[in-house]
C-alpha cells in the first residue's frame, strides 16, 4: 500500500485477530458458519483499536452491514454504503482477514483518506492548528479481501482502514470512507461483476436488438450477460461503475477474472419469436399506454413482450394494475375447487352488498339478469354473480390467494433467466389474503388489492391452456423456481369451456372467427375513482399452443381495445 509496515508488538495478537472464514450468499447475506455463526477471536492483550478493527471486519463479512456501520464514525452512511456496494458486486462468498498494524504518519494521509459528507475518500490534507486532525491519533491496519463468485472465480486484494482510539465515553471506531471497501472506490462509484456480453437471438436464430425492439431492450441487455452458453470458460470483469447510471466510469480499469475474450462467436438463443414480437409491437401501435405478453403454454417460454408506453417501456411485465374481470378465471377456479358446477346458480343481481360495501355491474348489466349460473356469469362477466357466489359458498378469506399460489404459480418469486423477482406487485404478493369479506368480494372480480400485468395474466391463460403452470422463461430449457400443482382435469376442462364461451356467446366478440379453439376473458378495471377504465383481455388457444394477455391503460371495456389488439397480433403472426 506504499507504507512501511510493522508487526504488532505481540505477534500472537495479529494471528488471533484474523477473522474466521464465513460465507456470504449472492445477496450478500451471511451463510451460517459450521459452528453456528461467524467467529472473531482476540487475545487477552488486544487493544481497543485491535478489537474494533476485527469486529468491523466480522460484521462486514457476515453481511450485518448495520452492525458494521455502527462500528464506524459515520454509522448512518457506512452501513447503507457497504450494503449497496456488496449487493451490487454480489459475490457468492467473502473472506476478510485482518493483517498487521501500519506505522503510517497521519499527516501524509492514508489509503482511506478523510471522509467527506458523502463518505467518499479524499486525499489527506494538513489540519489547521486550531482544528486537530482526528486521524493524528488513529491506528492504521491493513487487511485482505477475497470475493468468490460463481464457477470458483475469485478476486483478492488488500485494503486499509484507520481506527480512531477511544475518547471519553466513545469507543474505538473505524474511520469511514468508501475506500475502506476498496482503495480505488470513491463515494460516487460502485462495484459490479460483469459477465461477458453475447449477442442475443430469437428461438430461430434471428438476431435481436434493443434498437429494433425497444420494449425488450432492458431484457436483452440482461440476457446478453447471462451465463455464457456452449461450455464457454468462466469469465467476469470487475468494473467501477457510476452510482447513478450503473455504467462503467470512463477511464477506469476493469479487473479480469478468469479467461478473457471467451464469448467470441457465441450467441445466446432466447425464447423470443421475432415474428410474434414484431406482430405484438405492431398491434399495439394504435393503443397508447399498452402492453402485451405472448407465452407458449406447453413450456412457459415467452414468445413476445411488447409495450407501447413512452414513460414505462417495462409496462408489459412491470405494471401493477387491477386485472378486473379477467381475474374471474381465478375466482371460478376457487369456486370449482370448492365443488361448484358450471350449471349451479350464480345470481346476477343489480347490486350485491357485503358489509357496508355495495358492488355494481358494468353499464351493460346494471340491472343484472335472471337465471344466471356460473357459466353464464363468466361469459357475460357479471360482477355481482361472483360476489354472490364467493360469499354464498363461504370461500375462505385466503382462498383466492392460495389458489393463485397453488395452481397458477403466483404469490412467489419467478426467475425467467435474469434473476429472481416478484412481478406485477408493489410487494411480494399479487393477491394478498383478504382481511375482510368485503375485500374478498372486491377481489372476486379483480379489484381490491389484487395487482397484475400482462405477464402474469398471460401465464394464467397459459395454465388454463394446458392444465399445468409452467413458469415463464426467457431462455430455452431454463427452469425457474416457481412451482404449482396441476389443475384438476374437470376444473381445467370447465375453464376452457368457459373461455371459449366468452368468444362464442359472451363479451369477447373481437376474437370471433380467429380460431375454433381460441378462448378468452374480457376485463374492465377501475384504477381509481377518477381515471377511465383499463381495458384487459386474456386469451389462450391449445391448438396453436399460444396464450396472450393485453392491457390498455384507460382503454375502456376489454373488448374495445385489448381484444382488438390481441386479434391484430394473432392475424399479423399467422395464428388465425
Amino acid at each position: 500500500m506504499g507504507s512501511r509496515r510493522t508487526l504488532l508488538a505481540i505477534a500472537a495478537i495479529a494471528t488471533s485477530l484474523a477473522v474466521v472464514t464465513a460465507g456470504c450468499s449472492g445477496s450478500s447475506k451471511p451463510k451460517p458458519a459450521a459452528n453456528g455463526g461467524t467467529q472473531t477471536t482476540t487475545s487477552a492483550g488486544a487493544s481497543p483499536t485491535d478489537t474494533a478493527a476485527a469486529a468491523f471486519l466480522a460484521a462486514w463479512q457476515s453481511g450485518d452491514y448495520t452492525k458494521a456501520g455502527a462500528l464506524t464514525d459515520l454509522p448512518d452512511k457506512a452501513g447503507p454504503r457497504l450494503k449497496s456496494v456488496m449487493e451490487s458486486l454480489a459475490p457468492k462468498s467473502i473472506v476478510l482477514k485482518l493483517g498487521s498494524q501500519m506505522n503510517a504518519p497521519s499527516s501524509a494521509g492514508s489509503a482511506t483518506g478523510s471522509a467527506s459528507g458523502s463518505g467518499s475518500a479524499t486525499p489527506g490534507a494538513p489540519s489547521s492548528p486550531a482544528t486537530p486532525n482526528p486521524l493524528n491519533n488513529a491506528v492504521h491496519y491493513d487487511f485482505s479481501v477475497t470475493d468468490t463468485f460463481e464457477d470458483g472465480l475469485t478476486w483478492s486484494y488488500n485494503s486499509t482502514m484507520a481506527v480512531l482510539p477511544p475518547t471519553g465515553n466513545n469507543p474505538a471506531l473505524v474511520h469511514w470512507a468508501s475506500a475502506v471497501i476498496n482503495p480505488q472506490l470513491s463515494g460516487a462509484s460502485n462495484l459490479k461483476a460483469v459477465p461477458p456480453s453475447v449477442p442475443v437471438a430469437d428461438r430461430n436464430g434471428v438476431p435481436l436488438s434493443g434498437k429494433d425492439h425497444p420494449s425488450i431492450a432492458t431484457l436483452l441487455t440482461k440476457l446478453a450477460v447471462s451465463k455464457p452458453q456452449n461450455g464457454a470458460q468462466a469469465s467476469l470483469q470487475i468494473q467501477f461503475v457510476d452510482n447513478n447510471t450503473g455504467l462503467q466510469i470512463p477511464g477506469s480499469n476493469s479487473i479480469q477474472l478468469g479467461a478473457p475474450n471467451t464469448t467470441s462467436g457465441l450467441q445466446l438463443g432466447s425464447t423470443f419469436d421475432a415474428k410474434i414480437q414484431t406482430a405484438a409491437e405492431t398491434a399495439l401501435q394504435a393503443y397508447p399506454n399498452s402492453g402485451m405478453v405472448v407465452i407458449k403454454p406447453s413450456t412457459g417460454e415467452i414468445l413476445a413482450i411488447a409495450t407501447n408506453n413512452k414513460n414505462n417501456t417495462k409496462m408489459a411485465y412491470a405494471a401493477t394494475r387491477a386485472p378486473g374481470s379477467t381475474f374471474k378465471t381465478v375466482t371460478s377456479t376457487a369456486l370449482m375447487l370448492g365443488g361448484m358446477q358450471l350449471t349451479d346458480p350464480a345470481d346476477c343481481t343489480a347490486t350485491a352488498k357485503v358489509g357496508t360495501e355495495v358492488y355494481h355491474n358494468d353499464e351493460g348489466l346494471k340491472d343484472g339478469f335472471t337465471g344466471a349460473n356460473l357459466l353464464l356469469a363468466y361469459e357475460k362477466s357479471c360482477n355481482t354473480s361472483f360476489v354472490n357466489a364467493t360469499i354464498g359458498h363461504n370461500l375462505a378469506l385466503d382462498s383466492l390467494s392460495k389458489t393463485v399460489h397453488d395452481y397458477y404459480g403466483l404469490n412467489q418469486p419467478w426467475d425467467m433467466g435474469i434473476g429472481q423477482a416478484t412481478y406485477c406487485t408493489p410487494g411480494n404478493l399479487q393477491v394478498p389474503p383478504a382481511d375482510t369479506h368485503s375485500l374478498l368480494a372486491a377481489s372476486a372480480f379483480g379489484q381490491g388489492k389484487t395487482t397484475m400485468c400482462p405477464l402474469t395474466m398471460a401465464s394464467i391463460a397459459a395454465t388454463v391452456a394446458t392444465g399445468q403452470f409452467h413458469q415463464p422463461v426467457l431462455i430455452p430449457g431454463f427452469q425457474g423456481p416457481a412451482k404449482a400443482q396441476p389443475l384438476p382435469a374437470n376444473v381445467d376442462q370447465n375453464l376452457q369451456t368457459m373461455m371459449r364461451g366468452v368468444i362464442t356467446d359472451g363479451t369477447a366478440t373481437s376474437l370471433q372467427n380467429i380460431s375454433p379453439t381460441l378462448g378468452a376473458k374480457t376485463g374492465s378495471a377501475e384504477p381509481n375513482a377518477t381515471d377511465p377504465t383499463d381495458s384487459w383481455m386474456i386469451a389462450m388457444d391449445p391448438q396453436h399452443d399460444i396464450a396472450v394477455s393485453a392491457l390498455v391503460l384507460n382503454g375502456g371495456f376489454g373488448n374495445a381495445a385489448a381484444g382488438p389488439a390481441i386479434a391484430a397480433m394473432m392475424k399479423n403472426a399467422g395464428l388465425s
